[in-house]
């Protein structure tokens, strides 16, 4: 029923097979069921009013309410005080079918695998374009793949060469990005090449051989009898921690990030994870550096710096995520030295000018084109 006239705040989202009247309309409502009931059942007295309880007057949605038929889920008749609550109502429930209209047609559109959404791209005029349109005359690319790794090890066996897996790499990211709720969290173990949940992963490494592995429980047994290993469970392990496997436990900085893109392409990681994108310069060598941290710049500062036998100097950061660091990657590829450093090319440092102005790309959507 209504209080003071309104429809009450906790049942706005849950009129689907009630009806809501004021008390007036109620009682001639309840009458009207009443009267049917008493000559359907020929009662009276306490036997009509408990059946009357037990009617479908309060078990909607109906199909008539004494002798009236009524068509639809819901019968609605408010005060004239209500239907303000009713506008406000009626708004969430459009803008909620909306969004799923939208949605709907979107995957339809893109199709439900990365292969068919790989093809509605592929009149772009880009790297993903291009691949696009050379995945569209491979007749053995495996089309209902779900997975990167899957992906990557058909092209492996091929012996398709770095630039083939680098824009799969840009594309897959760019189709994580998108669809995000497509991508199933799974690892693949380093030993025995075993898919694997990412609860049943297990993150290892060595401070003494500087090796880092995915194992699964049994092929980290076999190699605890060889190398007394540091493990965790890999679905427990963040952007912080990977960068503390650096600063604290003296691992490559490169097999680092290299982990840090693997993890991201499994869906272990979020690649929309909120954080900064950061460019570092080397004093001595002039190369800079383009990460991402999702803790303070300071830290990951001095994180690297713990790797690196010349000063490091912080030049410009920006709020940004995985897949922004992904972009300006790709942007400025052909500058690229080793891993995430890159030439002091004055494309790049002009860019890195425009973000230390404030003037950086500060729109989600622009980062990811």
């Amino acid at each position: 029923m209504l209080e003071n006239g309104r429809i009450p705040l906790d049942d706005k989202r849950t009129l689907i097979g009630r009806t809501y009247v004021g008390e007036k309309i109620y009682t001639k409502l309840v009458t009207a069921e009443k009267n049917r009931l008493r000559k359907k059942l020929t009662i009276k007295g306490d036997e009509l009013d408990n059946a009357g309880a037990w009617s479908d007057m309060n078990s909607g949605p109906k199909t008539e309410i004494g002798s009236c038929k009524i068509s639809g889920d819901v019968i609605l008749v408010i005060p004239e005080k209500s239907r303000q609550a009713l506008a406000q109502f009626s708004t969430i429930i459009s803008s909620k079918s909306r969004e799923a209209v939208i949605n709907k047609i979107r995957n339809n559109a893109a199709g439900p695998t990365f292969y068919l959404w790989l093809l509605s791209q592929i009149d772009r005029p880009d790297r993903v374009g291009d691949f696009a349109r050379d995945l569209d005359a491979d007749t053995y690319f495996p089309k209902n793949c779900t997975h990167f790794e899957e992906i990557k090890i058909y092209f492996d066996t091929v012996g398709a060469c770095d630039a083939v897996i680098e824009s799969l790499k840009k594309a897959w990211l760019e189709y994580a990005q998108t669809y995000p709720e497509r991508i199933e969290p799974l690892a693949w173990c380093n030993e025995c090449g075993k898919k694997l949940p990412i609860s049943n992963a297990r993150l290892s490494w060595s401070t003494e051989t500087q090796e880092i592995y995915i194992l699964d429980g049994k092929c980290l047994d076999k190699y605890q009898h060889f190398d007394e290993l540091t493990s965790r469970q890999l679905s427990t392990i963040t952007h912080s921690d990977l960068e503390d496997l650096v600063e604290k436990e003296g691992l490559s900085e490169y097999d680092v990030e290299r982990l840090t893109e693997t993890l991201t392409l499994w869906g272990a990681l979020p690649i929309n994870c909120p954080g900064s994108v950061y460019f570092i310069q080397s004093e001595k060598t002039h190369a800079v550096k383009i990460g991402f941290t999702s803790g303070p710049i300071e830290k990951r500062l001095a994180s690297l710096q713990t790797a690196h036998p010349y000063k490091l100097q912080l030049l410009a950061a920006l709020a940004g995520t995985v897949a922004y660091e992904k972009s300006l990657h790709d942007r400025f590829a052909k500058f690229r030295l080793e891993g995430e450093w890159f030439e002091p090319h004055p494309d790049l440092m002009a860019f890195v000018s425009v973000v230390r102005l404030g003037l950086g790309h500060n729109n989600s959507q622009e980062r990811t084109e």
